[in-house]
């Protein structure tokens, strides 16, 4: 058997011939004409316990009764008036029904019952032999509900012509000649089942069924007599299985490629209708990658007796590319504009590297509906982009896409009608998109619909309707446009559901909704419940769906989430300009005992650097959203000039004043020791030397639209802050530190963000004291001016940079995705700051540029960053390696 697309004719009409010769005969082989059965149908007795719709059960269950067992057409009911006739107030007894039925020449009667208590249902049929006088087993069913008395009946019926038609009834089905297809898989398809009464039309079925699982070339079928009744055997003749498929030809195309394209594999049947699909598929394969021309052909040989193999052929010819991308009839826009829309290109210098002049038929359908759109938003109302035309030539493919413009019509009248909402009309009209437009633009009416809706929803609406019309005037070319309300009725929250929540609580969940039940619909606050649910960062999936309540007028929300592991081990090693190599060692729980809570034991070791902290937060202290955090650490650092040891402890309470604005109150004691001192070191230093105490209290507000804590992509973050350390809070050293950062992320296309933050700080000395050495503000870092290290004031005696008591700085990066599924991220970044003994100097702004990696690890948020330093000075290093687990902006 060998084909071409298309293929595989030299069999079709053969088995085509069997198959229908097959379904047409078969199924009457072995079977002989069934005898008619007359039977007397008596009305049931019926048992209710609410009388008066026991007349009205007896009718029902005796039409039911009646039209069941006229489905079989070997059952001749006598009809309903003789017997009504017969009985004539009668006492119903074996005796009257046997005479009834033997003078109607019937073969069986059928009398019974109908029991109904509660919702419970029971039918008992009794059955008697006209001519013997003897009793057939009796048959009865039950069920619940008067619903379900249908499929009660029915079970009924076949059950009554089990007794009676014996011969008749499937004892047993049995499947030969299947050597590789199971019985069971067989008899999944089949109507037939062992107990039910032989039915021609069902055995065509099973017929029909067989053939179309695909797997045969002939099914027939048989009937046997046993006293139990019949056994229906199917023989089948399976196709014959592929032993192997073989590839040639093909050069540019591995044999993996080629058959990860095709849905026919070794040890399946040999399946002509699949084979032919599969090599529809391999030609586009070949399409994609420019081989337009390529054929392909396969042939089916035989492999022992039953068995064949798959012979593929392939003539791949020339590869062609995308010469020329031209457009005619556009007037409006350039052949240049439209073809910068388009994903399809043309053949370019670096296309093994780019892809580009490849010919992707489904992607340059895309590209005609985005042009088809550009124009439809552009005014253009009767614009037609037609089928592109792909023109093979010697030197390559050109592609032509006709284009008829038509006019180019303006925004005319904008209105909205129908049912008023709270927020005022004129109102509504200033948020609408299309009011801002010269022309007509069919997405900005699109999103227009959406907010128009949301408004609605958020006003409680849930189900409102909102239906653009628009109208165009020939004369003025211009689009009248009107949007028309139907807010339908008011919807509120029923019930919230929450499941997969295996080990946070409910009530962790719940305190972070914005809805509550028995609010009003709100969409907005559905939004920004999501949101914050996935701010926690406790889940690896979220799902909100909204399902309609017990009536229209109350909704379910249905909150389906996935736990993720919060716990962390962490063993790392970092590296930063100030404190060099460092290894560190971190355990925490985000999600302490599924109550929200976090607490972190971490210790840091470095060659200049070590740091042992204990944190624990609890973001709803007293189950009220007051945000907790207490601190305890140990501390030792080494900077050039000195030595320093702190230890003590912190605590800070947050309260939300907003939807964003969250305020911060916060207390600090320590204790720190300035030591070693190098006699090279500035005398402020020297100053400084020994122990002293540190009493704060801090204050900061913050607001925080952002959507992600990790990788925001949209939103800002601003804060403000004011710190006061001694004075009536005692202490040793007394200073007042200002400061105030705003960080903006603008999300671009190709799921990029450009970020950039921007930080000032100011600091003063109280009581005529000193502010300590380690306070003051140094730039350089990851978190600042990367590539730099300590920048600052110097002491101009000892040229010990000393910091500054001012600062300011930016940051501005350009993030984009490297591996999405793991969550990695690069950096290209500019960074631009310094610090002053007084006031701010935009001209004496150190410069900083340079690219990174971002990770949010299994043991955090990880970054790798390489900064260059644009305006080097003398003894400093051209550029430096960063490196840090923790937050990323």
């Amino acid at each position: 058997m060998e084909g071409f697309i298309p293929m595989h004719k030299k069999y079709f009409p053969t088995c085509a011939s069997i198959a229908l010769v097959t379904i047409l005969v078969w199924p009457t082989w072995g079977m002989t004409a069934q005898p008619i059965r007359s039977i007397a149908l008596f009305p049931f007795a019926v048992h209710s316990t609410t009388p008066e719709s026991a007349v009205n059960l007896q009718e029902t269950v005796y039409q039911g009764v009646a039209a069941e067992l006229q489905k079989s057409k070997t059952i001749r009911l006598v009809d309903r008036n003789v017997i009504n006739a017969a009985i004539a107030g009668k006492r119903l007894d074996d005796a009257l029904v046997l005479d009834i039925g033997r003078k109607s020449g019937v073969l069986y009667t059928i009398t019974g019952s109908v029991t109904e208590f509660g919702e419970q249902i029971s039918v008992d049929a009794r059955l008697l032999d006209a001519r013997t006088g003897k009793s057939l087993p009796g048959v009865f069913v039950q069920g619940k509900g008067r619903q379900r008395l249908g499929a009660i009946l029915t079970q009924l019926r076949m059950d009554i012509l089990s007794r009676i038609s014996p011969e008749q009834r499937i004892s047993r089905i049995v499947f030969k000649g299947n050597r590789k297809i199971e019985g069971s898989a067989i008899n999944q398809v089949l109507k037939s089942a062992v107990g039910d009464q032989l039915s021609e039309e069902n055995l065509s079925s099973d017929i029909k069924a067989i053939f179309k699982m695909g797997f045969f070339d002939d099914v027939k079928v048989e009937l046997a007599d046993i006293p139990e009744g019949k056994i229906v055997t199917f023989f089948v003749i399976e196709k014959p299985m592929i032993t192997e498929i073989r590839i040639s030809g093909n050069d540019a195309l591995k044999k993996d490629e080629i058959e990860g394209a095709m849905t026919v594999r070794s040890r399946q049947t040999a399946n002509p209708e699949r084979l032919k699909a599969d090599m529809e598929k391999i030609k586009t394969l070949y399409d994609s990658k420019g081989f337009y021309n390529a054929e392909i052909r396969y042939a089916i040989e035989k492999a022992g007796e039953r068995d064949v193999r798959v012979v593929i052929s392939i003539v791949e010819n020339e590869k062609l590319f995308i010469r020329n991308i031209v457009f005619a009839g556009n007037r409006t826009f350039t052949s240049k504009e439209l073809k910068n829309m388009m994903t399809t290109n043309e053949w370019g210098i670096f296309h093994f590297i780019t892809d580009s002049g490849v010919l992707k038929k489904d992607q340059l359908k895309q590209d005609v509906s985005k042009i088809n759109a550009f124009y439809l938003n552009n005014g253009f109302i009767n614009a037609q982009v037609g089928e592109p035309e792909i023109i093979p030539e010697k030197e390559g493919i050109t592609v032509k896409i006709t284009i008829s413009e038509g006019r180019q019509f303006r925004v005319g009248k904008v209105t909205i009608t129908g049912d008023e909402l709270k927020t005022p009309r004129a109102e509504l009209l200033e948020k609408l998109q299309i009011n801002k437009k010269d022309f007509y633009d069919r997405e900005a009416i699109i999103r227009d619909m959406d907010r128009l809706a949301q408004i609605c929803n958020d006003e409680g609406f849930a189900n409102a309707d909102v239906t653009p019309r628009t109208e165009p005037q020939d004369k003025t070319q211009t689009v009248d446009v009107t949007y028309d309300i139907v807010k339908k009725r008011l919807v509120y929250f029923n019930r919230i559901n929450i499941t997969g929540n295996t080990k946070t609580r409910d009530k962790v969940i719940r305190r972070e909704l914005f809805v509550v039940e028995g609010d009003l619909y709100n969409r907005t606050k559905l939004k920004d419940s999501y949101l914050a649910l996935n701010r926690l960062r406790y889940f690896e999936e979220i799902d909100f769906q909204t399902q309609r309540g017990p009536d229209e007028t109350r909704t379910d929300i249905n909150i389906g989430v996935k736990e993720k592991a919060t716990g962390m081990f962490s063993l790392g090693a970092g590296y930063s300009a100030l404190d060099q190599a460092v290894l560190s060692a971190q355990v925490s729980q985000q999600n302490l005992f599924g109550r929200g809570q976090t607490l972190s034991l971490k210790a840091s070791v470095g060659s200049r650097f070590t740091l042992y902290d204990i944190s624990f937060a609890e973001p709803w202290l007293f189950d009220i959203p007051l945000r907790s955090k207490f601190d305890i650490w140990n501390l030792y650092r080494e900077y050039d000039a000195y030595k320093l040891d702190s230890s003590g402890f912190g605590t800070v309470l947050g309260y939300p004043l907003s939807k964003y604005v969250t305020g911060y109150v916060g207390y600090r004691l320590s204790s720190d020791t300035v030591k070693e001192i190098l006699d090279s070191a500035s005398i402020y230093i020297k100053r400084q030397a020994g122990n002293t105490t540190s009493s704060g209290l801090s204050f900061t507000v913050t607001r925080d639209s952002t959507d992600d804590t990790i990788f925001p992509s949209t939103g800002s973050k601003n804060s403000v802050s004011l710190e006061y350390t001694g004075g009536p809070l005692m202490g040793d050293v007394s200073y007042t530190r200002y400061g105030a950062s705003s960080a903006w992320f603008f999300p671009l296309p190709l799921d990029t963000v450009f970020g950039v933050r921007g930080r000032i700080g100011y600091m003063t000395a109280n009581e005529g004291k000193d502010v300590p050495i380690y306070e003051r503000y140094y730039l350089g870092g990851i978190n600042s001016l990367r590539g730099l290290r300590e920048v600052g004031p110097k002491d101009p005696a000892t040229g010990t940079v000393i910091g500054g008591l001012t600062q300011m700085n930016f940051n501005f990066e350009y993030i984009f995705p490297l591996i999405k599924n793991a969550g990695m991220k690069g950096v290209v970044f500019f960074d631009t700051g310094n610090s002053w003994e007084s006031g701010y100097n935009p001209n004496d702004m150190r410069k900083t540029a340079g690219v990174g990696i971002r990770w949010y690890s299994p043991i955090g948020p990880l970054r790798l960053e390489w900064g260059y330093v644009l305006d080097p000075r003398e003894s400093e290093p051209s550029s430096r390696f960063e490196f840090s687990i923790g937050m990323f902006m």
